[in-house]
């Protein structure tokens, strides 16, 4: 951890884009020039289905070449794969349909406010969870200690730590009807965590002990302002990758992940 008010310089996720299509673009263009060459020197017809797989294959070890890691090279090989799928079979009408609808349950808040489906990963909860462990729980009010996530997601964070923490209280925040309910079925059975259908600002900080959120530069200042003023005394406020850039925060943890997680904190100061 590095202590002392200080001021972040704006931050934004890694963008992977580039380096996923310019895979793509290399690996088509020398899939096709191989199989130009060998069909004008050779005669060999390689079979749609070969090309498209190869693709896939060289699109992954060219990403991987990128800094690419994980997931995202099982994506490269089955980009092409699917593509390939989509073009050659006939579709109905109400696959788009139903395709729309997916979409809109997952990113129906994002135009309102301004928050993408970012998924804190395992690294970062287990980061959380020595966070947690290092705060000095008040045990003389008789209550649990409160943790919230803002905008849980997929409730993974709140999964993670109410296992690891049987002794604090877990609520996640979601008002997008899709990771909503899988977030729900998700901590079924579980008797400290709970995920409530809300928006963010409709959140009582005050009620809680830690406040997490990943959310994005937008409401970062208006989020930050809210809980200088909303949260209670000693209680921590944690960001992951975003804080506003006119407000100090007490220190940061660096995360050795593959998107370089930066989690942000200020404790509010006692009155």
């Amino acid at each position: 951890m590095q202590e002392g008010p200080k001021v972040p310089p704006p931050r934004k996720l890694p963008n992977f884009m580039p380096r996923v299509l310019a895979a793509q673009v290399f690996a088509f263009g020398l899939i096709l020039l191989l199989g130009w060459g060998g069909f004008a020197l050779f005669g060999l017809r390689v079979p749609i289905w070969s090309a498209v797989i190869a693709q896939g294959l060289c699109a992954a070890a060219v990403s991987h070449a990128f800094g690419l890691r994980g997931w995202w090279l099982g994506g490269q090989c089955a980009l092409p794969v699917l593509a390939w799928a989509f073009l050659s079979s006939p579709i109905p009408a109400w696959a788009y349909l139903a395709v729309f609808l997916v979409l809109a349950l997952i990113y129906s808040n994002t135009s309102t406010e301004r928050v993408p489906l970012y998924l804190s990963n395992r690294t970062t909860w287990a980061a959380l969870s020595e966070m947690i462990a290092a705060e000095k729980v008040d045990e003389t009010t008789g209550k649990p200690p409160c943790f919230v996530d803002l905008g849980c997601g997929l409730g993974g964070t709140i999964a993670f730590l109410s296992t690891a923490h049987p002794n604090w209280v877990f609520v996640g925040v979601e008002n997008a009807p899709g990771p909503y309910l899988f977030s729900r079925l998700r901590l079924l059975g579980r008797t400290n965590a709970r995920v409530e259908f809300k928006n963010l600002w409709d959140v009582d900080l005050a009620d809680f002990d830690v406040v997490y959120a990943f959310l994005s530069p937008a409401p970062m200042p208006r989020l930050i302002k809210r809980a200088l003023s909303d949260m209670k005394p000693g209680a921590v406020l944690i960001s992951n990758s975003f804080w506003a850039p006119d407000q100090p925060y007490d220190g940061e943890v660096e995360l050795n992940d593959g998107r370089k997680t930066c989690l942000f904190y200020k404790r509010i100061e006692k009155i």
